[in-house]
């Protein structure tokens, strides 16, 4: 692998397992990474459910928006781009109460300012919960 692609991706593996941030906050895990592609983990409790006792949308929501992020962090130059999420949108096929949830993510298209990806997120078993795509916004950092 080029050494530069692989300073990318220690970098990101790095920046989603900061434990200051929102992945730690919800304990998602980075496991996999390689360009266009994430896998992360997350062990969910009761302390992620919602009123009526199973994973809050939002926690399968945001292991989503994180997996799609990480797989297209790994195609865009961080010193020079950023990215940001326009809009996700994710259908609930079956509910999780506890356990091992794993979101997978891939670049389906990354363009010169907007990108599209998609996630899929399984039990432990290998059953999927949920799948969402995602645009993000690509745009050039600001110079300071």
């Amino acid at each position: 692998m080029d050494a530069a692609v692989e300073e990318r991706l220690e970098r990101i593996r790095r920046s989603r397992s900061d434990p200051r941030t929102f992945y730690r906050f919800l304990g998602m895990k980075l496991e996999e990474l390689k360009e266009g592609y994430s896998r992360f983990r997350l062990d969910a409790d009761e302390r992620l459910h919602n009123a009526g006792g199973v994973v809050h949308g939002g926690v399968m929501a945001s292991l989503a928006d994180a997996a799609v992020a990480a797989a297209l962090a790994t195609l865009v130059d961080q010193d020079r781009e950023s990215i940001y999420t326009l809009e996700m949108k994710i259908n609930y096929l079956a509910p999780a109460v506890e356990g091992e949830m794993v979101g997978e993510a891939t670049i389906i298209q990354r363009g010169g300012t907007v990108a599209v990806g998609e996630a899929k997120i399984f039990d432990g078993k290998g059953k999927m919960l949920a799948m969402a795509t995602a645009t993000f916004l690509i745009k050039a950092r600001r110079k300071e």
